[in-house]
């Protein structure tokens, strides 16, 4: 590993909260950019000092990405956690793109990658997660502490799966979908775009988009929309 700022290129951590602090601890770990400062939503924010982690200031806001981008910051990374909705962070996304950021990928150094798996742009895998053989894992998402994607796993954009989730093989997740923590889904099954899945959940069947389902064994209680 590289000490941070030499040679590498510089990142910029939007959001100054939980999540984000987790990201930056792994970017420091992984070697491959530099820490550049967080970016925040809003001025108005007060809390926003108390948030800051390590040596690494607020840098701007999201009105300044065009400056910071100008300046020489061209590598982002979204540090929002994916809960009920994704709205704001798929707009964020959005709008960076239009700008021309890079949006990086982020694997924890801790966590086992199949050579043959596949990890999109924009992606966190955190700490002691396993990502098994030929699992594809979308853009945006996060496979957070712990957790388990097994053997032809897919799981789309903007998804989130939890601390500790298992995910057997062959199972779909769709896109923007929330897996809560310690969930398990049993093999081949899928869960469809939108849908959200509460914590400790055991899926043995599959589940329509846009549902909010819970329990031993899951059943849908409503909609997540």
């Amino acid at each position: 590993m590289r000490k941070q700022g030499i040679g590498m290129d510089k990142v910029i951590i939007l959001g100054s909260g939980g999540h984000s602090k987790v990201v930056v601890d792994s970017i420091e770990k992984q070697g491959a950019y530099c820490v550049a400062g967080f970016v925040d939503t809003s001025k108005s924010n007060i809390e926003v000092k108390s948030k800051l982690y390590k040596k690494y200031e607020l840098i701007g806001y999201d009105e300044n990405l065009e400056s910071i981008f100008n300046s020489g910051v061209e590598n982002a990374f979204i540090g929002l956690g994916i809960m009920k909705h994704n709205d704001t962070r798929v707009n964020l996304i959005k709008r960076l793109n239009d700008i021309g950021f890079n949006l990086v990928t982020v694997v924890d150094p801790t966590a086992e990658v199949a050579t043959s798996a596949s990890i999109g742009t924009g992606t966190y895998i955190g700490k002691r997660a396993i990502i098994n053989s030929s699992a594809i894992i979308g853009n945006n998402s996060i496979v957070n502490t712990g957790a388990i994607v097994e053997h032809d796993c897919v799981v789309g954009d903007n998804s989130h799966i939890s601390i500790g989730t298992v995910l057997c093989g062959n199972v779909a997740v769709g896109n923007n979908c929330l897996i809560g923590a310690n969930a398990t889904i049993i093999e081949g099954l899928t869960v469809e775009d939108e849908s959200i899945i509460g914590a400790g959940t055991l899926v043995n069947k599959d589940i329509p988009g846009a549902s909010i389902a819970v329990g031993v064994p899951a059943r849908v209680i409503g909609a997540s929309r």
